[in-house]
């Protein structure tokens, strides 16, 4: 019997990705034995200094979503719990700690290397500074928290940018204080360029979207945030983006769309379950594609590199997943809706991230009332599939995509 050869993936730049993340991996697996040092950073946090500083960024959260593509993360989920860990913490930090406790991994079978030093903030979640400090009892290891003075309603001032930009300038310092890395400002100012321009090329793709029928589909876009997150401010990226951005275009000037029955316009709200993301397989079977959301592009955002730690202030504190309030995202998801001709809503009501899902109710209500945009709502868990019903999920789209023919 001949050998089942592999899928072919619809773009050529799957091929690109994949290697970025094999490259990736593979010196993380050998970053000890260089003698490089290696920070661990909660997302949102500014990985641009790691690399304008020499020091290896590794993203325990962005590994849990391998994990859980890879089946690994209901073990490791498991694994923390048997450890004292309690079920009802984020599953990215059970995953993390499962991972590490027995070592193992989906890339060569093993675990991230070993941290020298933490950087975590408290702007994306309050819980992830616990999370970075148990990390630094374990590792028995130097961790910096960058705080936050989150704006309300989204209105940032010059006071919000100075408090975290002097903590930037504070964090260079602990760097080079633990790791004997000096800080370069040109270096400094040219990571800062490439993240940059590697923002603007994904969200140009993001922008494609509103082309009908959509030529890039929700998986390929969720899969390739990995080069804007962990690899921001390395040069491949920017060449990643300029070829994605290449090959999507060609598709939406040709009207080749990413699902061939496109039938109706949705938005995603928060995050995809990363342990099935089959998920959007089956919506598109119905004729449901997804072609917005404010996940994938809240990882962008400009850069004014001739202020540097000001500018990259600026990108982190606007974060519109961080900064707004309900009444701000149903304004956000109204403008989506008009720009991107969108039919309804799915919200992901994700179990490990409470903060992130306050409100999808409400702005589910809200967006109904003034627009008749219906929407479906359904709780699960992002990585730890112990906490995922197929059958429940399924049945929740299934009344929803029936409330869409109806409204067709």
């Amino acid at each position: 019997m001949s050998e089942k050869k592999p899928k072919q993936k619809r773009l050529q730049t799957a091929e690109t990705l994949g290697k970025l993340m094999v490259d990736y991996y593979t010196e993380a697996a050998l970053i000890k034995s260089q003698k490089k040092p290696v920070a661990w950073l909660t997302s949102v946090a500014p990985v641009e200094i790691c690399y304008a500083m020499d020091v290896f960024p590794v993203y325990p959260e962005n590994y849990a979503t391998a994990c859980a593509t890879k089946k690994l993360s209901a073990e490791f989920c498991a694994e923390a719990e048997t450890r004292g860990f309690s079920a009802d913490i984020c599953s990215y930090a059970l995953n993390n700690f499962g991972s590490l406790f027995l070592d193992k991994g989906p890339f060569m079978g093993k675990g991230l290397p070993e941290p020298d030093i933490l950087i975590a903030t408290q702007h994306a979640c309050l819980s992830m500074a616990k999370w970075w400090e148990e990390l630094s009892r374990y590792f028995n290891i130097p961790l910096y928290v960058v705080d936050a003075s989150v704006p309300i309603g989204g209105d940032i001032s010059s006071y919000h940018v100075k408090y975290f930009a002097d903590q930037l300038e504070e964090l260079s310092q602990f760097v080079e204080e633990h790791t004997k890395n000096k800080f370069d400002m040109d270096k400094f100012k040219q990571v800062l360029e490439y993240s940059d321009e590697a923002s603007k090329l994904f969200l140009e793709v993001a922008d494609l979207r509103k082309t009908v029928p959509s030529p890039v589909s929700p998986v390929e876009m969720f899969t390739n945030m990995f080069p804007l997150v962990t690899l921001a401010g390395k040069k491949e990226s920017v060449d990643f983006y300029k070829e994605f951005l290449s090959e999507v275009k060609q598709l939406a000037d040709k009207k080749v769309p990413a699902v061939p029955n496109e039938k109706y316009r949705l938005i995603w709200d928060m995050f995809p379950v990363w342990h099935n993301l089959g998920l959007f397989k089956y919506m598109e079977e119905k004729g449901g594609v997804v072609v917005g959301d404010v996940y994938a592009t809240a990882f962008g955002g400009s850069i004014d590199v001739s202020r540097p730690f000001e500018g990259l202030a600026e990108r982190y504190v606007g974060n519109p997943l961080l900064s707004y309030g309900v009444n701000e995202q149903i304004n956000l998801y109204k403008q989506i809706i008009k720009d991107f001709s969108i039919d309804g809503i799915v919200f992901h009501s994700n179990r490990s991230c409470r903060m992130a899902s306050m409100g999808q109710y409400d702005i589910k209500q809200g967006i109904f009332e003034d627009l008749g945009i219906p929407g479906a709502i359904f709780e699960s868990d992002f990585v730890d599939p112990r906490s995922y019903s197929d059958e429940y999920v399924k049945d929740i789209l299934d009344a929803f995509f029936e409330i869409l023919e109806s409204k067709k």
